[in-house]
């Protein structure tokens, strides 16, 4: 019923989705329109899986990579864009403390289905050596390239979903460089934010 649903308004969304998670429910999840996220801080710390198809920039130095099915968090949602975070540009080993710190400061329990993560950019930005994990996951996406519909995915699924077996498929759709590449440049550019932290202090 679920994948019914999408497949009318987003097939590639929906034949990605049931191949993953085959067993993924209509409750655990909320179909929205990129467009219409509000821009309520009440959606500010949601999680939005999508397709992202033509990046703006893509194989060129700024973007020599990219996330084709993005499971991304909102930071910011602006006009015309979602500031977004996507773990899987960590490594598994740097990931699994990363979404438990995201899921440690939600503002209510793991399976309300209001609960959002309480993470922000500015706070990204203040605490830059302990979030310094958080940068390399930092991407814009624009409302007009993702797609028809944005899967809003509840807390109690992204243990699920970013660390169980099922984040093994994601990671294998970037596009543009390798899995190993994108992780290499992701630790790299921690370090780097930790390092300038240090300067800083």
């Amino acid at each position: 019923m679920l994948f019914d649903e999408i497949k009318k308004i987003a097939p590639p969304l929906s034949a990605f989705l049931e191949k993953v998670s085959p067993e993924l429910k209509s409750e655990e999840v909320a179909i929205r329109k990129p467009k219409g996220i509000p821009r309520s801080i009440r959606f500010v710390g949601k999680c939005y899986l999508f397709q992202y198809r033509n990046p703006v920039g893509k194989g060129t130095p700024d973007l020599p990579y990219f996330h084709l099915f993005p499971m991304a968090i909102n930071l910011e949602q602006r006009s015309n864009t979602m500031l977004g975070l996507n773990p899987f540009y960590l490594p598994p080993e740097l990931r699994v403390d990363f979404i438990e710190n995201l899921l440690s400061r939600l503002d209510g329990d793991i399976e309300n289905e209001d609960s959002r993560s309480k993470i922000t950019y500015k706070m990204i930005a203040k605490y830059r050596r302990s979030m310094r994990h958080a940068f390399p996951c930092i991407k814009q996406y624009r409302h007009n390239l993702m797609g028809a519909v944005a899967i809003e995915m509840k807390p109690s699924l992204w243990r699920k979903f970013y660390l169980g077996d099922v984040s093994k498929k994601f990671e294998t759709f970037f596009r543009g460089g390798s899995v190993r590449t994108v992780w290499s440049d992701s630790k790299r550019e921690s370090i780097e934010q930790g390092r300038d932290r240090r300067k800083k202090s």
